[in-house]
């Protein structure tokens, strides 16, 4: 009896040891993608395990990446992009294209995009939908979308491949909004834009959003170039949206000196009379008290705060404006008395909202 005994005992820890094992093995095939453990998968096969509920007490969520992966094959029959996943992109659905060697986007788009509410894919990680706004849906996805989709967003490119600027001026002298995908507007509404916010107080000149979604600073630098040609002596203004992901001093322009001396040149080229850069800092920046997971992937790898004040300088000395949109964040936690009102400026952890986007104009439309 003792021998059966010590037998199963010692058969237990090698069959336990043995799942660790592969759990283990497992578990690094997975790495960094959303998975849920050998163990619980099959439990759930079974019934003896139930999925979280997706309930809440406002607004339904999933908690489950296997929810949207299930529904991937259907999505990408179509022309629908979902963006923040560790899932394959559909490049169907993608909104940029090339135009002699340089970054820009479609022409005469007419786009709808919305955030998925899900915790899916780790703290602040929301999931974009994006397709034509005559896309026809399979059910499942309509059903999926109306479910845990959020607001729905306005996208809309002109004949030049630029994000539409509401209202539309007709006028010669243009304003440059130069940038990535805060200079875009990513996730807020055609008519809430910095260029389309600023041309509702300013009828006497065109504001145009040169903003693409996803450019490098080097992308960013080639398609100010090319704006520059196409509104060949009839810039006033450049507004140039320096984002924080733009400090990757390993990359072409990837350092403030680069940048700054590159707009110098274009500046005096083409006798360009004011020039603000625009600092827009992710939330991580803003207020790493909150958002800093420690001991996490969610941890950023650099702290840039140097490489601000660096920026900052180079700005002011070449005789550029300077703005702050992190500043701003920050300074509505004294207005509001809330430590959470700094995130109101925010979409999302990168992209300014809205609200953020009205506050930032508010400073660049006053006096220098």
């Amino acid at each position: 009896m003792k021998k059966f005994a010590f037998a199963a005992v010692i058969s237990v820890l090698l069959s336990a040891l043995t799942l660790a094992a592969f759990e283990g093995v497992y578990s690094l095939y997975k790495w960094r993608k959303p998975h849920r453990s050998v163990v619980y998968q099959l439990s759930a096969l079974v019934g003896f395990s139930k999925p979280r509920s997706n309930e809440s007490a406002y607004a339904p969520y999933f908690s489950n990446p296997q929810e949207l992966a299930d529904l991937l094959p259907l999505i990408n029959e179509t022309d629908i992009g979902i963006g923040h996943t560790p899932f394959p992109r559909n490049e169907d659905a993608a909104i940029k294209t090339k135009d002699n060697g340089c970054p820009t986007l479609k022409p005469n788009l007419r786009t709808t995009t919305f955030f998925l509410h899900a915790s899916a894919f780790g703290p602040y990680a929301f999931p974009t939908a994006f397709y034509k706004v005559d896309e026809k849906l399979d059910p499942r996805v309509e059903e999926f979308f109306r479910r845990y989709g959020g607001p729905h967003i306005a996208i809309s490119t002109n004949s030049q491949g630029e994000r539409v600027t509401v209202p539309d001026v007709a006028a010669d002298r243009v304003v440059l909004v130069a940038g990535d995908s805060v200079a875009f507007g990513a996730m807020i509404d055609d008519e809430v834009t910095i260029a389309s916010q600023m041309q509702a107080r300013d009828g006497t000149r065109r504001y145009v959003n040169l903003g693409v979604p996803g450019n490098s600073a080097e992308e960013n630098h080639c398609r100010l170039e090319a704006a520059t040609q196409r509104y060949k002596g009839r810039i006033d203004e450049l507004i140039y949206v320096y984002c924080e992901n733009d400090l990757q001093p390993e990359d072409p322009y990837g350092s403030p000196p680069e940048v700054i001396e590159a707009l110098k040149s274009i500046v005096a080229r083409e006798k360009i009379g004011k020039v603000t850069v625009v600092f827009a800092p992710s939330i991580y920046m803003v207020v790493p008290e909150m958002t800093r997971v420690e001991d996490s992937e969610w941890t950023p790898s650099q702290r840039r705060e140097k490489q601000r004040a660096e920026l900052k300088e180079l700005v002011e000395a070449a005789g550029f404006r300077w703005a702050d949109a992190g500043v701003l964040a920050r300074s509505e936690e004294q207005a509001a008395k809330s430590v959470w009102a700094t995130l109101a400026y925010f979409t999302d952890t990168v992209h300014l909202s809205a609200y953020g986007t009205r506050k930032l104009v508010d400073q660049l439309m006053g006096p220098d």
